[in-house]
């Protein structure tokens, strides 16, 4: 199957406050905000995500939410590797929380100063 979207690897399918939220929450507030948008949206903003190193468990969590004809249709072959990673990953990590080492650096914010 060919896949219909994510040919556009540098404009976020959704509006910078809605990343934001979404970047700031823990699981359940996450899967609120990726329940209300359309499958479609949901699916784009998984890959979108997914394909940024500081947003693959964001893209994972939103993934694991997402059909597999919907992830496939989004970005094709890479679309059945992120459903495969996201129906394997363990969901129950709190992003805001999230303790793996950095190496001590400081985590990655889209806080405006």
């Amino acid at each position: 199957m060919r896949p219909s979207g994510s040919a556009d690897l540098d404009n976020c399918p959704v509006s910078d406050d809605i990343l934001k939220k979404l970047l700031d929450a823990t699981f359940n507030a996450v899967a609120e905000v990726g329940e209300q948008m359309p499958e479609n949206d949901r699916a784009a903003l998984a890959v979108y995500c997914y394909r940024r190193g500081h947003f693959r468990e964001l893209g994972l969590s939103l993934a694991a939410m997402c059909s597999r004809t919907s992830l496939v249709s989004e970005a094709g072959h890479a679309g059945e590797v992120i459903y495969a990673q996201a129906k394997n990953t363990s969901m129950k990590r709190d992003f805001a929380s999230d303790s793996r080492s950095r190496g001590g650096k400081a985590p990655v914010s889209l806080h405006v100063v």
